[in-house]
């Protein structure tokens, strides 16, 4: 089988790193893989493990541009002829239609939606492929409310999955590690990592409250800000740096930018925040890749998240932006011995699970 994805960019992200991993797993299981995209760091990584990338512009919103850019993407597919073509984004889902109409191709198309976006015209090119994935079972009951003139059919939840061989506890840069507590300051602290690009739905400011609360009953606590601001999210970052000023607890938040290291501080972290307020997340991934590494997560009781944690198991829920929740649910991590939390993982959300059910959705879409 010949596999087109598209997506906007292959640099840092969930979208990114679920790309590059099923790129290795297709072409480990015989099929040719292709991926197009504006360009990217990690597009070293889809020839490394034996795909292809083209580089396009499926990446400009502009509306101006956005008729010459299908007719190269046509150009692209007519070139490769891929048996299915899978978009995981709006951008490339609007340019992979246009490009599509084309009688000489008609390609099945799959689409995933990575996110709860908006409910709109612009939005719902995520479920006009021939097979929608979607990543969690808050996904498919967001799609049921807000699209409901989409066959039941047509969509299934694939979850999304961790290489666990990158998230592998066994496999970690002890040396990186004692460098970056030395770096920031870590040393004897009790560490909370929130990991992931930084914008205003991400409720790193619920953390940052929350530890405020916790200066006296857990003093040697630290939040950890992995990831720099989201595009157009800069001022988002300022008004963090100055709430911590606010609130006094600039020296027990540390922001320490976009690191590649994500295993290394999910291990050195003794739990991960999942803090997503008004928008939560679709999966989780960050929260799935923590557990892999066994450390337990504390999240927003909302969104794909609930399909992963087991509460008390996995570690604890708490309602969306409730700072006192979130810090009381800390010290509960503080006070519990977790067990192998890896196995839950493993059994239920890896990489290899994800390649295998999207295979045969593609398998299944081609019969059809």
């Amino acid at each position: 089988m010949r596999i087109l994805q598209i997506l906007p960019s292959l640099d840092d992200g969930g979208v990114e790193r679920g790309t590059v991993d099923s790129n290795r797993l297709y072409v480990a299981a015989g099929h040719e893989s292709w991926v197009i995209s504006a360009g990217g760091k990690r597009v070293a990584e889809i020839e490394r493990d034996g795909g292809h990338h083209v580089t396009l512009d499926v990446k400009s919103k502009n509306p101006l541009t956005a008729l010459p850019r299908a007719f190269a993407l046509r150009k692209a597919i007519r070139q490769i002829r891929p048996d299915v073509i899978h978009f995981r984004s709006r951008v490339p889902g609007w340019l992979t239609l246009m490009a599509n109409r084309a009688k000489d191709l008609r390609i099945p198309l799959v689409s995933t939606m990575h996110g709860l976006n908006h409910p709109c015209f612009y939005s719902s090119v995520m479920v006009r492929a021939d097979r929608v994935i979607c990543v969690s079972t808050a996904g498919l009951a967001f799609v049921n409310t807000h699209y409901p003139w989409v066959a039941a059919e047509k969509i299934q939840v694939i979850p999304r999955g961790v290489d666990l061989d990158t998230f592998s506890p066994d496999g970690l840069d002890h040396a990186w590690m004692d460098e970056f507590m030395r770096e920031h300051r870590l040393q004897g602290k009790f560490i909370a990592s929130a990991i992931g690009r930084v914008s205003a739905l991400k409720g790193i400011d619920t953390l940052v409250r929350a530890t405020a609360l916790l200066k006296d009953k857990l003093p040697e606590f630290v939040a950890v800000v992995v990831g720099g601001p989201q595009k157009n999210q800069e001022r988002v970052m300022e008004d963090l740096h100055t709430l911590a000023e606010t609130l006094g607890v600039t020296d027990r938040v540390r922001f320490v930018g976009s690191q590649r290291k994500i295993p290394e501080i999910a291990a050195l972290s003794q739990v991960v925040c999942s803090c997503n307020t008004k928008k939560p997340e679709s999966f989780g991934r960050t929260v799935a890749e923590a557990l892999a590494m066994n450390t337990p997560v504390v999240a927003a009781k909302h969104g794909g998240v609930l399909d992963i944690i087991r509460d008390g198991t996995d570690g604890f829920f708490f309602e969306p932006g409730n700072a006192e929740a979130l810090a009381e649910a800390l010290l509960q991590v503080k006070s519990t011995t977790f067990g192998d939390l890896r196995a839950h993982i493993a059994d239920h959300f890896t990489a290899e699970c994800l390649a295998k059910a999207t295979l045969k959705l593609y398998e299944d879409v081609l019969k059809a």
